[in-house]
């Protein structure tokens, strides 16, 4: 699927507008919470396919460790455990993408991922179940 269409219909669909109004909740502006969670939806598109900072990039192995050992701690069991993980090194990317190709802050990056990054999931699995 290309990226364009992916994020077109993430920002149209009920997970987008739910994401939208999560950003709003931290007082992000509609206009910038569309602009992020159209980077977020194209990070998480690109994040299997980049092979330059490796499978998981700089940082996302340790976001996938912290999800993992989060899950265990919690008791979710090893296979729920290892979907936080999953999710934790997406957030990193997101994270990564944020901070790098729209210039905001780590910690505003991380802010964001970790609200956006939960509805992109869904999305996707929804889209390709």
């Amino acid at each position: 699927m290309d990226v364009q269409q992916l994020v077109s219909e993430f920002l149209a669909s009920e997970h987008g507008n739910q994401a939208t109004q999560a950003l709003a909740a931290q007082g992000i502006s509609g206009d910038d919470a569309q602009q992020m969670l159209s980077q977020a939806a194209e990070a998480a598109h690109s994040s299997a396919d980049e092979q330059s900072g490796g499978l998981m990039g700089e940082h996302s192995g340790k976001s996938f460790l912290a999800g993992f050992a989060a899950g265990l701690v919690r008791g979710d069991g090893f296979f729920k455990s290892l979907e936080d993980g999953g999710a934790g090194m997406l957030s990193g990317r997101v994270a990564e993408a944020l901070a790098s190709r729209m210039g905001i802050d780590p910690s505003t990056a991380s802010t964001v991922a970790a609200a956006a990054t939960p509805y992109i999931l869904a999305f996707m699995k929804e889209k390709f179940a």
